[in-house]
Protein backbone atom coordinates (compact mmCIF):
# COMPACT_ATOMS: atom_id res chain seq x y z
CA UNK A 1 0.00 0.00 0.00
CA UNK A 2 0.92 3.82 -0.80
CA UNK A 3 -0.21 6.77 0.79
CA UNK A 4 0.59 10.20 -1.19
CA UNK A 5 0.33 13.28 1.09
CA UNK A 6 -0.43 15.86 -1.21
CA UNK A 7 0.39 19.02 -0.21
CA UNK A 8 1.22 23.10 -0.95
CA UNK A 9 3.83 24.83 0.81
CA UNK A 10 3.92 28.36 2.03
CA UNK A 11 7.49 28.82 2.60
CA UNK A 12 11.18 28.75 0.86
CA UNK A 13 12.13 25.44 -0.49
CA UNK A 14 15.02 24.87 1.94
CA UNK A 15 12.04 24.37 4.50
CA UNK A 16 10.46 21.44 2.08
CA UNK A 17 14.05 19.71 2.70
CA UNK A 18 13.70 19.95 6.38
CA UNK A 19 10.17 18.56 6.85
CA UNK A 20 11.01 15.68 4.50
CA UNK A 21 13.65 14.66 7.00
CA UNK A 22 11.36 14.64 9.26
CA UNK A 23 9.11 12.50 7.39
CA UNK A 24 12.15 9.99 6.68
CA UNK A 25 12.94 9.79 10.07
CA UNK A 26 9.63 8.85 11.20
CA UNK A 27 9.02 6.37 8.51
CA UNK A 28 12.30 4.74 9.85
CA UNK A 29 10.81 4.67 13.16
CA UNK A 30 8.04 3.25 11.99
CA UNK A 31 9.28 0.87 9.35
CA UNK A 32 7.51 2.18 6.97
CA UNK A 33 9.45 3.08 3.67
CA UNK A 34 9.85 6.81 2.72
CA UNK A 35 9.95 6.76 -1.21
CA UNK A 36 10.44 10.83 -1.39
CA UNK A 37 9.11 14.08 -1.97
CA UNK A 38 8.02 14.54 -5.59
CA UNK A 39 6.86 17.88 -7.90
CA UNK A 40 3.40 16.66 -9.51
CA UNK A 41 3.93 18.61 -12.87
CA UNK A 42 -0.08 17.51 -13.65
CA UNK A 43 -1.60 18.43 -10.60
CA UNK A 44 -2.27 20.99 -8.90
CA UNK A 45 -0.91 20.50 -6.00
CA UNK A 46 3.13 22.06 -5.20
CA UNK A 47 4.25 18.53 -3.87
CA UNK A 48 3.62 15.15 -3.08
CA UNK A 49 4.98 12.57 0.10
CA UNK A 50 4.89 9.43 -0.97
CA UNK A 51 5.48 6.15 2.28
CA UNK A 52 4.99 3.03 1.86
CA UNK A 53 3.57 0.55 4.65
CA UNK A 54 1.01 -2.61 5.25
CA UNK A 55 -1.90 -0.72 6.18
CA UNK A 56 -3.34 2.74 5.74
CA UNK A 57 -2.97 3.29 9.75
CA UNK A 58 1.14 2.57 9.52
CA UNK A 59 0.68 5.79 6.37
CA UNK A 60 -1.13 7.82 8.34
CA UNK A 61 1.11 7.58 11.67
CA UNK A 62 4.62 8.10 10.07
CA UNK A 63 2.87 11.52 8.99
CA UNK A 64 1.32 12.51 12.28
CA UNK A 65 4.69 11.35 13.97
CA UNK A 66 6.70 14.15 11.20
CA UNK A 67 4.65 16.86 12.88
CA UNK A 68 1.31 16.17 10.41
CA UNK A 69 0.20 19.23 9.00
CA UNK A 70 3.00 21.05 9.13
CA UNK A 71 2.04 25.25 9.99
CA UNK A 72 3.78 26.02 6.21
CA UNK A 73 1.42 23.79 4.60
CA UNK A 74 -1.61 25.67 3.63
CA UNK A 75 -3.45 22.71 3.04
CA UNK A 76 -3.15 18.84 2.06
CA UNK A 77 -4.90 15.88 1.46
CA UNK A 78 -3.76 12.05 2.17
CA UNK A 79 -4.44 9.31 -0.56
CA UNK A 80 -3.94 5.82 -0.53
CA UNK A 81 -3.52 2.99 -2.76
CA UNK A 82 -3.68 -0.73 -3.06
CA UNK A 83 -2.04 -2.89 -5.25
CA UNK A 84 -4.79 -4.81 -7.31
CA UNK A 85 -2.26 -6.42 -9.50
CA UNK A 86 -0.25 -8.69 -9.69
Amino acid sequence: MIGQVYFDWNGPRDSVVEYAKKLEESAKKRKTKFMGVWSPHQDKWNFTAMIEANTMEEIYQTFVDAGGMEKRMTHSILKYFERDYP
